[in-house]
């Protein structure tokens, strides 16, 4: 993926390392704070029996923010450490000296963090620089990150995209909340969605969804844009299907949102919340006219499918 013509020529990377359950948590203040973007070194190992690589969900994660070279980094990062005291994270964070870096440093050093995924029956994730030869019956998405969430990698985005599999959006008209790197868009047209609405409020987020989209041939099918559901200019329209991988604390804020953006029988996945937070979760949906099918688990990392009733 090219970098745009604003983008500077040197910048400043400010990093800590955090358990894996926090890396999101930590990401989501870091994108406050960052204007280049931020990314998630989570640390992976090579399992020769499906022969691709898998999270190592025992080993902490590196999250990494880069801000101009002319940004005070000092102050932002003094700010990030007020603000992260404050968070309710499993262990204490270990910060990183900052780092200045060439833009093409960066872009190419994270790379060597993502390979090829095989998740569900039959969908793989391949980033943009590998070379990959589909097998039949695979639904192969190439994804290139960039400095947004959503690789494949992370348990969320994996239970969103076997959910996805096992539901079947054929036909359906498909919302997808905080689409990051548009990887769950993308695969749901590639299953048969007639068409989707992918949103986010990152700007880093839309441009990198808008390129993956075209990417793979399916940017007709995708309307990628900047916004949410509980604003002005939200959807008016209803959908079969709403994806949703954002925080437990989002989901539970947009949950009449949500239920409100779904046509009677349709279905919810949501995902991005840790184990402590299923507790309240359901019963937020329940009382907001969603049914709960079901809890999935991948680790500490849950995620709920839903069915609107009425």
């Amino acid at each position: 993926m090219s970098a745009p013509d604003s983008r500077p020529d040197s910048l400043i990377e400010i990093s800590v390392e955090t358990a894996g359950i926090d890396a999101e948590l930590v990401a989501d203040a870091f994108r406050q704070a960052c204007s280049e973007g931020v990314a998630i070194e989570a640390p992976s190992r090579f399992d020769r029996e499906t022969e691709t690589y898998v999270l190592d969900g025992d080993a902490p994660a590196l999250v990494k923010g880069y801000v101009p070279a002319t940004d005070d980094a000092v102050r932002i990062g003094n700010t990030l450490r007020l603000v992260l005291q404050a968070a309710p994270l499993g262990r204490p964070l270990v910060w990183q000296r900052p780092k200045r870096l060439r833009e093409t440093d960066w872009r190419d050093a994270w790379k060597k963090h993502f390979g090829v995924q095989h998740i569900g029956h039959g969908v793989v994730v391949v980033p943009s620089w590998i070379e990959y030869k589909r097998r039949e019956g695979e639904v192969v998405v190439r994804i290139d990150p960039g400095m947004a969430f959503g690789t494949g990698q992370h348990p969320t985005t994996a239970m969103c995209l076997r959910a996805l599999e096992e539901i079947g959006p054929r036909d359906a008209a498909v919302l997808d909340l905080g689409c990051g790197s548009g990887i769950l868009s993308i695969v749901a047209v590639l299953l048969g969605a007639r068409r989707v609405l992918a949103l986010d409020i990152d700007p880093q987020a839309i441009k990198v969804a808008t390129e993956n989209a075209a990417d793979n041939g399916v940017a007709e099918a995708i309307e990628v844009r900047t916004g949410t559901i509980e604003e002005e200019g939200a959807p008016a329209e209803t959908f079969d299907l709403a994806l949703a991988n954002i925080s437990g604390l989002a989901l539970e804020r947009l949950a009449p949102a949500l239920a409100g953006v779904l046509r009677p029988g349709g279905r919810l996945i949501a995902s991005g919340f840790l184990e402590d937070t299923v507790d309240s979760l359901p019963r937020t949906f329940e009382a907001n006219g969603l049914r709960v099918e079901r809890v999935v688990e991948d680790g500490v990392w849950r995620a709920i499918l839903a069915r609107r009733d009425s």
